[in-house]
């Protein structure tokens, strides 16, 4: 391969359109083919097969053989692995990046050794129908299976929860098959793990979707799972402040888990206010003097409540998106603009004016949907 960078895997850049790099990446998968998936130069810097377990067949297989190092993971979620019964491999797992390992499996019916192309898209298949049961599969055998953390990429940023993402986003059974890319054996340092470079140059040669993992974990945040967007109203209750009426009301975060809370004031003749706020326990609740959060709340809630808008106030979850990704500080987080985003575009406050807080950027909002005036 000829190691020239490429400028489709270029770093992901903050604020980008998270469907430019997805959207092809989806339909391939969709026609069952495979799809190429780098991760972060910080972790483990190389570069995965990513192939739908439900369309696994023979000659997509036998092309990651050739390509990868030949040892074929089925990432799925770990309740399926449960229903499968496919405990972990050891007891304590010491590999760098927890990557969950499950006993190896074959299909019980239909295969040979196991071992072949054929037989492994098999076993693939197998462990992506949903009508599988435990009894299906044989113990032990030449796939192994990977348990994927309940989150996603955005709880890990791993190829295992890249691989059951987009199998989920495609629409498809929730199970992938991916193997790591190596170089190959005519080529300087033969077998080793392929740089960026050469996995740009092998998409280039087989026209082949390429993805970087960080581009999924954004459009993750900005569009939710696939089955459900970013977030989902709640209650709606009316609260009074010391600034006047408000109407609050709650949003479950489907990717994070938080519970948010929009405070809607009058309605306004022009472009509503709009003020995002990112909870501060010790500067909102106990008025803590090392920050301003409780008196930038308290602007923004008498300037709402003057000329019409609303205040979204953001909260923590359960899960948090991994930190790199357009992070400025711990309040600018692409996480915190697309929640927002996705509770101004429920609201149908999509045209608006935004009072500068700190908590979000005008730039980040408008890759969810935002048009910031001024």
């Amino acid at each position: 391969m000829t190691a020239q960078l490429d400028p489709q895997l270029a770093p992901a850049v903050p604020h980008a359109d998270p469907t430019a790099r997805v959207g092809p990446a989806l339909a391939a998968l969709r026609a069952g083919r495979p799809v190429l998936v780098v991760d972060d130069a910080g972790r483990e810097d190389e570069g995965d097969v990513v192939l739908p377990a439900a369309l696994a067949d023979p000659t997509w297989v036998a092309w990651t053989v050739r390509h990868t190092s030949g040892l074929l993971c089925a990432p799925l979620e770990g309740d399926r692995a449960d229903e499968l019964d496919l405990p972990p491999m050891v007891r304590h797992n010491a590999d760098p990046h927890g990557t969950a390992y499950t006993v190896s499996v074959d299909a019980a019916e239909g295969i040979g050794t196991g071992i072949s192309a054929a037989d492994r898209a098999r076993t693939a298949r197998v462990l992506a129908d949903p009508r599988s049961v435990a009894d299906d599969l044989r113990r032990p055998g030449h796939v192994l299976p990977l348990r994927a953390r309940p989150g996603g990429v955005v709880e890990r940023a791993g190829h295992t929860e890249a691989a059951v993402d987009l199998c989920r986003l495609a629409g498809l059974p929730p199970v992938g098959v991916i193997a790591e890319l190596v170089t190959g054996p005519d080529e300087p340092g033969a077998g080793a793990t392929a740089c960026r470079a050469e996995v740009a140059e092998l998409g280039r040669r087989y026209d082949l979707p390429l993805l970087d993992v960080a581009d999924l974990i954004r459009y993750r945040l900005f569009f939710g799972d696939g089955l459900r967007g970013r977030v989902t109203r709640g209650a709606r209750a009316a609260l009074p402040t010391a600034h006047g009426g408000f109407d609050a009301i709650g949003f479950r975060d489907e990717v994070t888990g938080a519970e948010h809370v929009a405070l809607l004031g009058p309605s306004s003749t022009g472009r509503p206010l709009v003020a995002v706020h990112v909870e501060c326990t010790v500067g909102g609740v106990f008025g803590s003097r090392a920050c301003d959060c409780r008196r930038e709340l308290e602007a923004s809630l008498a300037a709402v409540a003057g000329t019409g808008g609303a205040v979204v106030y953001l909260r923590p979850g359960s899960v948090a998106a991994p930190i790199p990704l357009g992070c400025v500080g711990n309040t600018r987080c692409e996480s915190h603009a697309a929640a927002a985003a996705a509770i101004l575009v429920d609201l149908g406050l999509v045209e608006v004016r935004l009072r500068a807080s700190g908590s979000v950027e005008a730039s980040a909002l408008a890759t969810g949907g935002i048009h910031v005036v001024a």
